[in-house]
């Protein structure tokens, strides 16, 4: 009997290696602890951040739908082109006054639209003047006017697309003036062939 409480003695952990092993367990809950909550942060903050980019994604995309009907509902052709023709973005106006094919959007690019436009052009050197103005002085404003084989006319304007006050890319407007040029080339007929009644003329409605 003796002997057995003897090897059980010398079995039970001594009373200092117990303290030692709670004080151990006890540091590494609390560490454990510690690292929840730090994680339970994060992903609260994280979760916080989402939700934020979220509602700016919302907002962002809401802020393109209604510039895209803005555009939509202007008179003029537009078009926006990214750097190296990377991106292009245009309204259905722009669509209409080229008559490009609807078969034709989904992978046109500068240099395709540049050949569509060169073909529907009475006289293609001074729109290829233009082009190249734009491009050597990207920063600049440049207009032209292209006549096209249907009659009609077309100011041609250019300006630079800026974010932040970088240039990104190139916005360019086609306004269809064939009544107002028409009526310039009138009065300018008249003003050559009757000079001093069209002077009268003037005179009386100034």
């Amino acid at each position: 009997m003796s002997a057995v409480l003897e090897r059980r003695s010398v079995q039970a952990p001594p009373a200092a290696s117990l303290a030692e092993l709670v004080n151990q367990l006890t540091r590494e809950l609390s560490e454990a602890r510690r690292l929840l909550t730090a994680a339970s942060q994060r992903l609260s903050s994280t979760t916080r951040s989402l939700d934020v980019r979220s509602q700016d994604l919302t907002e962002a995309r809401a802020a393109v739908t209604l510039l895209l009907a803005t555009l939509d509902s202007t008179s003029d052709g537009i078009l926006a082109i990214g750097h190296f023709g990377r991106a292009m973005h245009f309204n259905s106006r722009f669509i209409e006054i080229w008559g490009i094919p609807g078969d034709k959007l989904s992978v046109l690019t500068e240099g395709a639209l540049l050949g569509l436009q060169l073909a529907a052009i009475r006289d293609a050197a001074p729109f290829l003047q233009w082009q190249a103005a734009r491009k050597a002085a990207p920063d600049g404003s440049h207009s032209c006017l292209a006549e096209l084989h249907d009659g009609r006319i077309l100011e041609c304007r250019a300006l630079p697309q800026r974010i932040a006050g970088r240039r990104v890319g190139l916005v360019t407007s086609y306004r269809d003036v064939t009544q107002a040029q028409r009526l310039d080339r009138l009065v300018s007929a008249m003003e050559d062939q009757w000079p001093d009644q069209v002077a009268r003329a003037r005179a009386i409605s100034g």
